[in-house]
């Protein structure tokens, strides 16, 4: 999938089906999960396969290897689709939850910026 309107519509109607409970939290992550992986790196360079790719990617890592913590994984997914179909099409207000989620939820390093 390389049109990144047809990825975020996509990913829109996963995050939906999980704020109203059509099926796992966990089955709707992988999904979106799948989605970013399919899409990147083509997606017309939208940040949101990368980082959504990260993202979803943690949450399902988490309940596969730590299964006694699925229901806390579950109610984060929960969480960022809810805040994602918030701020989805706000570039702003989409770094802003990448930033959060990819470096202060789920702990992956900021890279610090070359010196020249």
């Amino acid at each position: 999938m390389e049109d990144s309107d047809a990825f975020r519509v996509a990913v829109r109607a996963q995050a939906a089906a999980m704020l109203n409970g059509d099926a796992s939290p966990y089955d709707l992550a992988l999904k979106i999960w799948r989605l970013a992986m399919g899409a990147w790196p083509g997606c017309d360079g939208d940040e949101a396969c990368i980082s959504l790719h990260l993202i979803w990617g943690a949450l399902t890592d988490w309940v596969e290897l730590r299964p006694t913590e699925t229901d806390q994984a579950e109610a984060h997914m929960i969480t960022a689709a809810g805040e994602w179909l918030t701020v989805e099409g706000d570039h702003q207000a989409e770094a802003r939850y990448f930033d959060r989620w990819v470096h202060d939820i789920l702990g992956y390093e900021r890279q610090v910026p070359v010196q020249s």
